[in-house]
């Protein structure tokens, strides 16, 4: 098993990546046994939600909202795993604002993941966006 930046949970949060990175980071989890969900952000962001909260099997009460979003990804009765990885693909879909407010729950998410030293990362593929690149080993 060769060493990813995966398993560096202290690094753990939201960064963009190309397609070429997405690609081996769909090998790293695969060779490091981290569960991965791949998400295409369309048009509309509450759909959206939605979507993620299926992909991550939350409760059926979950409110596709941002503050249910953050309660959800934190609670570890929902996601039981040290480490998860997620890709949104086409985020330049969404408005600027609700997709600054995803990416702020979403290391707010991290910082709590941190601290229980579990790695919660979060990969844009979308080269443009505002999001320091993803580190290498």
């Amino acid at each position: 098993m060769t060493t990813s930046i995966l398993t560096r949970t202290d690094l753990a949060g939201p960064y963009r990546i190309n397609a070429e990175r997405a690609i081996t980071i769909q090998s790293e989890v695969t060779e490091n046994s981290i569960p991965l969900s791949v998400l295409v952000l369309s048009e509309d962001v509450a759909a959206d939600l939605k979507a993620l909260g299926q992909a991550l099997s939350f409760p059926e009460h979950f409110g596709a909202n941002f503050d249910a979003l953050y309660d959800c990804l934190c609670d570890a009765s929902v996601i039981n795993s040290a480490n998860l990885v997620l890709i949104f693909e086409q985020a330049t879909r969404w408005p600027e604002e609700e997709r600054d407010t995803l990416i702020a729950v979403l290391q707010a998410v991290s910082d709590e993941w941190r601290e229980q030293n579990r790695g919660f990362w979060v990969l844009f593929n979308a080269p443009k966006l505002d999001l320091d690149p993803l580190p290498t080993l």
